[in-house]
């Protein structure tokens, strides 16, 4: 316990202010998200520009690749949670089963494929889980942005690979911030279930 506690301190020492303000902000987003303020847009946008600057710094391009992706998604989201011409904000609805199916299907493709296309320095045994998480973040993310009530769900077993990769690779901190969203996720998911079965006209989409 005492060896955690000194590389958590020796980890948040290391913290440049600029990493510091990314991590509040990315901890506002899903707790505002959970709860249907469209001020978790904002934070998202801030978090998620201050990372795409960061992992381009420390080396990790598809990292910043993948948040310059949410970054425009923030945008997207945004603007897609505004109310409309008739004052009617965007409601949480619910995808078919067999959507989600193929899409998943085509997303695990994708995951096993894409470690395939780096470069040999990169290859290890996490380079498949790192590529299913980030093809899957893709995908919830837009859930998210056209509040899909089974977003959430995807996010829960995102989060908890995402901690378990992190923990891995030596990232306490991020890891533990992980470890935050799934729990938010849980949340957001009761909270968003509760208000579409409130709706009683609960929508069903088709991506």
């Amino acid at each position: 316990m005492a060896e955690l506690y000194a590389a958590l301190l020796e980890q948040f020492q290391q913290q440049s202010m600029l990493e510091v303000v990314a991590v509040i902000f990315s901890l506002l987003y899903p707790w505002l998200a959970a709860r249907q303020n469209i001020l978790c847009w904002p934070a998202a946008l801030i978090s998620t520009t201050l990372y795409v600057y960061i992992f381009w710094e420390v080396s990790l391009p598809f990292n910043s690749v993948l948040n310059l992706y949410y970054l425009m998604m923030a945008i997207y989201g945004w603007l897609k949670w505004q109310k409309n011409a008739q004052d009617k904000a965007l409601e949480v609805s619910v995808v078919p089963l067999f959507v989600h199916l193929w899409i998943v299907s085509l997303l695990v493709m994708v995951g096993v494929a894409l470690p395939h296309l780096v470069t040999l320095s990169w290859q290890g045994a996490d380079l498949y889980l790192d590529a299913l998480v980030t093809v899957f973040s893709v995908y919830a993310t837009y859930l998210m942005a056209n509040k899909v009530l089974e977003n959430w769900l995807f996010w829960i077993v995102i989060n908890s690979f995402a901690a378990y990769l992190y923990f891995i690779n030596g990232l306490l901190l991020t890891g533990i911030m992980f470890i935050w969203y799934f729990g938010l996720a849980i949340y957001g998911y009761l909270k968003w279930r509760k208000d579409y079965l409130t709706d009683s006209v609960g929508k069903e989409v088709y991506l």
